[in-house]
C-alpha cells in the first residue's frame, strides 16, 4: 500500500491543472495558450515559467520536451515558487530532463515544505518512510503527514486537482496506514479507521474499500455486515475493482445483504474484466457450474486461464483438471502436465501430487516412478496427508525408491495422524505382518477396515459372506489368508454390502490378497460411497 500511496502522490501532482480555468471555458487553443504563457516566463514571471514547464512535459501546444521543461520548472523553483520546487524535486527523483538525483530532490523538496506547501509536506513524509537521502524514520513521517492534517482540509470543497486536496488525500491514507501498523505511533486500528473515514466520505473509492473492510473485520470500529457492504458498494460504483470482488464476495455469502449468486457474479465479472485475479477464477467456477450464469464450459476455461496466466496456481490446477478430463477443452496429458507443472513450481501440493500421478502412470510424460516419490515427498514435507501416504506406498513398494519398511511407517504415521483411514490401514498391516517395529503399534488410532455401515446391518445385505472374509482377513478362528479374505468380500460386495466393497478397495490398493490395482480400488471405494459409506468417499476423492 505503501508503494501506492507514493505513487499516487507523483501521479496527483502531475496531473494538477496547467490551465486557468478560463482557458478551459473559452476553449483557448494550446498553441495560443502556450504562446502567450512564454512571453509571460520571458519575463520573469514564475507561476508562468512553471505553467510553460508543464506544457513542455505533456507536449501541450509544443513539442514534448523533458529537458525544456525542466529548465523553465528551475527557473520558477529558483524564484521560491513552491509549487515549482516540489514539481523540480519529482524530476530530480525520477531523472525526467535531468541526471537522478536523490539528494536535489530532497533539497528541492525541502524548500517547498519550508514555504508550508502541502503536497512538499506529503513527500517529505514518503521519503522518510522509504529512507531516500535522509535516515529512515516512521516517526519523522508521521509528523510531515500530521502537519496537513492540521490544517484541516476539507477534500470535498476542494477541487479534486487541487493541491491542497491532493495532499489532504494522501496525508490521511497516509496517516491511517502508519496507526493501522503502529509504525512511529503506537498501533492503533480506532485511529486508523479515523483516517480512512476521512477521506473515504470525502469520496476517495480506495478510503472507501479500507473502511468497508475494517467494518467487515470489526477492526476499529463495531462489526458491520452492512456498513462494510455499503462502503464496498460506494468504491464499486465508482469502479474500484477491490472492492467490487468484495461486493461479489458478500452478494455469494448473504453478508451485509440478501444471498444472491447473480448479482455476486455481476460484480465478480466486473472486477475480473479490471484483473482482479481472484474475480477472475471466481467468474471461472460460477460459468463451471452454472451458478449466477449459464453454464459453459468454454467460457469457464477461457477465464481460468486469464487468471492462470497471472500466476494463479489455483487456475493453473483448474486447467490441468480440465486438459486431463478434456472438460470444455480437447483431452490433452501434455496440456494438463504443463499446467500443473506451473502451479507445482509455485509449491502448490494439489499440483506436485497430479504431477506425481502423472508421472507414476506415463500419462503426458515419460513413466518416471523416481520423479513422482520426489514430488511427493515435496508435498508431504508441507502437511499434505494424501502425499504423505503415498510416499508411504512408495517405500513400501520399493517405487522409485529403495523398499523401505520403517521409512514408509514413517510416513504412514504423519498420514494417520491427520486420520488419513488408507494410511491407518497400510500401517496396521505393516504391524501385522511384522515388518516394522512395536513402536509404530500405538500410532493406529481407529480401524475401518471391518467397520459397518449402517445399511449393512439394517438390511443384512451379504452379512454371512462379508463375516466369512472378515475372519480370513484377521485369521479368525482360520488361517490368515487374504486371498480368501478377497473371494468372500467379492461376494459379499456383490451383493452390495459397503463395507466389503470398501475392504475391496483398501486390498486392490495395497495388493493384498489380489493384484495391486488403483483403478479397481478406486471402483470399490465409488460403490462403498454410493451405499453410504463415509470413509469410502473420502477415498474415493483421494484417488480420484
Amino acid at each position: 500500500m505503501k508503494q501506492f500511496l507514493s505513487s499516487l502522490i507523483i501521479l496527483l501532482l502531475c496531473g494538477l491543472p496547467i490551465y486557468s480555468y478560463a482557458e478551459i471555458a473559452n476553449n483557448v487553443p494550446d498553441t495560443e495558450v502556450f504562446f502567450k504563457t512564454k512571453q509571460l516566463a520571458e519575463q520573469g514571471d514564475a507561476a508562468a515559467q512553471n505553467k510553460l514547464g508543464g506544457m513542455y512535459d505533456e507536449g501541450k501546444g509544443v513539442s514534448q520536451s523533458y529537458s525544456e521543461s525542466f529548465k523553465w520548472v528551475k527557473k520558477s523553483a529558483e524564484q521560491g515558487y513552491a509549487d515549482a520546487q516540489a514539481t523540480l524535486a519529482i524530476k530530480y527523483e525520477d531523472g525526467r530532463g535531468v541526471p537522478q538525483s536523490d539528494a536535489e530532490a530532497f533539497r528541492w523538496i525541502k524548500k517547498s515544505a519550508d514555504q508550508g506547501f502541502s503536497i512538499a509536506y506529503v513527500k517529505l513524509g514518503t521519503m522518510y518512510e522509504e529512507g531516500k537521502v535522509v535516515p529512515q524514520s516512521y516517526t519523522e513521517a508521521f509528523k510531515w503527514y500530521k502537519k496537513v492534517a492540521e490544517q484541516e482540509y476539507r477534500i470535498a470543497e476542494l477541487d479534486p486537482k487541487d493541491a491542497n486536496a491532493v495532499a489532504a488525500t494522501v496525508a490521511y491514507l497516509n496517516l491511517g496506514l502508519l496507526y493501522y501498523e503502529g509504525r512511529g505511533v503506537p498501533q492503533s486500528y480506532l485511529e486508523a479507521f479515523k483516517w480512512y473515514k476521512k477521506v473515504a466520505e470525502q469520496g476517495s473509492a480506495y478510503a472507501q474499500v479500507l473502511v468497508g473492510t475494517m467494518y467487515a473485520d470489526g477492526e476499529g470500529t463495531p462489526q458491520s455486515d452492512s456498513e462494510a457492504f455499503n462502503w464496498f458498494k460506494k468504491s464499486a460504483d465508482q469502479g474500484n475493482p477491490d472492492a467490487q470482488h468484495n461486493l461479489g464476495s458478500m452478494y455469494s455469502r448473504g453478508k451485509g445483504t440478501p444471498q444472491s449468486d447473480s448479482e455476486a457474479f455481476k460484480w465478480f465479472k466486473k472486477a475480473a474484466n479490471q484483473g482482479n485475479t481472484n474475480s477472475q477464477y471466481l467468474v471461472a467456477s460460477m460459468y463451471s457450474e452454472g451458478r449466477g450464469t449459464p453454464q459453459s464450459a468454454s467460457e469457464a476455461m477461457q477465464w481460468y486461464k486469464t487468471a492462470a496466466n497471472q500466476g494463479m496456481a489455483d487456475a493453473q490446477n483448474r486447467l490441468g483438471d480440465r486438459y486431463s478430463e478434456g472438460k470444455g477443452a480437447s483431452q490433452s496429458y501434455s496440456e494438463a502436465f504443463k499446467w500443473y507443472k506451473k502451479a507445482a513450481d509455485q509449491d502448490n501440493t494439489y499440483a506436485q501430487i497430479r504431477l506425481a500421478m502423472m508421472y507414476e502412470d506415463g500419462k503426458g510424460v515419460d513413466k518416471n516412478n523416481k520423479k513422482a516419490a520426489e514430488l511427493y515427498k515435496k508435498a508431504a514435507d508441507q502437511g499434505d496427508a494424501y502425499a504423505q501416504g503415498y510416499l508411504g506406498l512408495m517405500y513400501e513398494y520399493g517405487k522409485g525408491l529403495p523398499l523401505n519398511y520403517e521409512k514408509a511407517a514413517e510416513w504412514y504415521k504423519k498420514a494417520a495422524d491427520q486420520g488419513d483411514d488408507l494410511s491407518q490401514e497400510s500401517l496396521s498391516a505393516l504391524h501385522k505382518e511384522g515388518k516394522i517395529s512395536n513402536r509404530y503399534k500405538t500410532t493406529v488410532t481407529k480401524t475401518t477396515v471391518t467397520k459397518l455401515t449402517k445399511k449393512t446391518i439394517d438390511q443384512n445385505i451379504g452379512i454371512d459372506e462379508f463375516n466369512v472374509g472378515s475372519k480370513y482377513l484377521k485369521g479368525l478362528g482360520v488361517r490368515q489368508n487374504y486371498e480368501k479374505a478377497a473371494e468372500w468380500y467379492i461376494k459379499a460386495a456383490n451383493q452390495g454390502n459397503a463395507a466389503a466393497q470398501f475392504n475391496l478397495g483398501v486390498m486392490y490398493h495395497k495388493g493384498q490378497g489380489v493384484s495391486q490395482n488403483s483403478s479397481t480400488a478406486k471402483n470399490y471405494f465409488k460403490k462403498a460411497c454410493d451405499n453410504g459409506h463415509q470413509s469410502s468417499c473420502r477415498n474415493y476423492q483421494k484417488l480420484k
